[in-house]
């Protein structure tokens, strides 16, 4: 290596070790202006904001503009009848109450670096007679925090990220309406399509401790119920069509007379004092020409039918509300879905087995008794004696309750494959019978005292059959 070259390569790494000392003082300037705070650095005293609006760039790059101001109540700046959620709304201001910074940097010259020179989110809040703009820039994937600009030179690291409420549409800030959890609910009265009501009587007619609601008397099943109501209070009603209906409006979307109104009387568990609320449901005027029994059918087919339907709406309106939303055809089925067959039992045996005193069964022509001895407790199966012999009635147990009608519609009985007489242990010593006819190799038709009930698959009733015979042919 000549002199001449030692001496380039020598000038080289003065040069890069020249420029690393300059660039590691710049870096400890550069940190010199970043303190740790944690401090409150912005504060909004409480109900004091008349107006708040703000601008974003959304995930598609669309600009989204919002504005709302206080006159008595919060009003939407595009349209004062826009029924505007206060407390949501309120969320929002609930950022800026008392703002603290992670970091701060002060004498920013070079906003750009923190996504503030274009930010993507600029907020105005007018509080008294004061106005204030905040810009939010980026988000800091290294802290988990996003970059905020107050106008007053300095760049702050913030804790929680403002777009994680002001990133939202106009309908996040609709004052919907309330549907309430229902509990022991006092009525539910069906109009329109059905036009009936249920009560409720915890000292009706019936054999089961639980039957708490009638329909004309007759015992519906409480846990259909309940889903039922849950379905109606649990329903997400966050689509639309309006929410300043007028007359017009109740007539294109044919509410004016609806399809179905469900009205439920029930107590409000905090002051127990009773409330009534009424929901009405309608599809439009034209989809109406169809039989909802033929769109229903549809639904529930496996079919082509049914997607016929996917896309479709139907209309909801919660008592006098100007307020129209769409639902799911899904959702106006279940609604829909309130006749007698629908919410009574489908059990066969109307009584709860425990409660069989004795049991006698026919089958070809022999009848065969089963008696209880002794009660079923948390630990102990049930005693029975068939004729002298201590009996094992767990798999009749088990195939008498799964009986079950798989349709309520009337079939055609033909020979009997099977009789029960059951004497429960209540009151009187009351007598269900049951007989189970055979329609077809698929299904039986069941009778209750008397009365055709519906039909059964064939299966359960052999299941049955052999459960029995398991005792009496051995």
């Amino acid at each position: 290596m000549t002199r001449k070259t030692r001496l380039i390569l020598l000038s080289g790494i003065l040069v890069v070790t020249v420029g690393a000392a300059v660039g590691v003082s710049l870096s400890e300037k550069a940190r010199e202006d970043i303190r740790e705070s944690g401090e409150v650095v912005f504060e909004l005293p409480a109900n004091t904001a008349t107006a708040v609006s703000w601008t974003y760039t959304d995930e598609d790059g669309g600009t989204v503009s919002l504005s709302f101001h206080k006159d008595g109540d919060w009003l939407y700046d595009g349209d004062e009848a826009f029924p505007v959620d206060a407390e949501k709304l309120q969320e929002l201001l609930d950022q800026f109450a008392q703002l603290r910074a992670a970091f701060v940097i002060e004498d920013v010259t070079d906003y750009a670096q923190y996504g503030l020179e274009d930010p993507i989110c600029s907020i105005d809040i007018t509080a008294g007679e004061t106005d204030y703009e905040i810009l939010v820039g980026d988000y800091s994937e290294m802290d988990s925090q996003r970059y905020l600009s107050l106008g007053d030179g300095s760049v702050y690291l913030v804790n929680e990220d403002p777009m994680d409420v002001y990133e939202a549409t106009l309908d996040d800030f609709l004052r919907g309406d309330d549907i309430p959890a229902f509990a022991e609910v006092e009525s539910v009265a069906f109009g329109g399509a059905e036009d009936q009501t249920i009560r409720r009587d915890e000292n009706g007619d019936s054999y089961r401790k639980e039957d708490d609601y009638y329909l004309d008397g007759r015992p519906l099943d409480t846990d259909k119920l309940d889903s039922y109501l849950s379905h109606l209070s649990g329903m997400s009603l966050n689509d639309y069509a309006t929410y300043k209906a007028a007359e017009a409006d109740l007539a294109e979307y044919s509410l004016d007379d609806p399809e179905l109104t469900v009205t439920v009387e029930y107590p409000d568990l905090e002051t127990e004092e009773t409330e009534i609320i009424t929901v009405a449901v309608s599809r439009a005027p034209a989809d109406r020409e169809t039989p909802w029994s033929e769109v229903a059918a549809a639904l529930g087919s496996e079919d082509e039918d049914a997607s016929a339907y996917e896309d479709s709406v139907a209309y909801l309106r919660v008592g006098e509300s100007t307020i129209i939303y769409e639902i799911s055809y899904e959702d106006l089925a279940q609604i829909m879905a309130c006749t007698y067959d629908d919410l009574r039992h489908s059990e066969i045996l109307p009584a709860e087995f425990e409660d069989v005193q004795s049991l006698t069964v026919t089958l070809d022509g022999q009848s065969y008794t089963f008696t209880r001895t002794a009660e079923t407790g948390e630990d102990t199966d049930a005693q029975w004696t068939y004729g002298e012999e201590e009996a094992d009635l767990s798999g009749v147990e088990d195939a008498l309750t799964a009986l079950s009608a798989s349709s309520f519609e009337s079939g055609t009985a033909g020979e009997a494959e099977i009789s029960l007489t059951a004497v429960l242990d209540l009151d009187g010593s009351p007598e269900i019978g049951i007989t189970l006819y055979r329609a077809d190799g698929e299904s039986c038709v069941a009778e209750v005292d008397g009365e055709q009930i519906g039909t059964v698959p064939r299966s359960q009733a052999v299941d049955l059959i052999e459960a029995v015979n398991a005792i009496v042919l051995n």
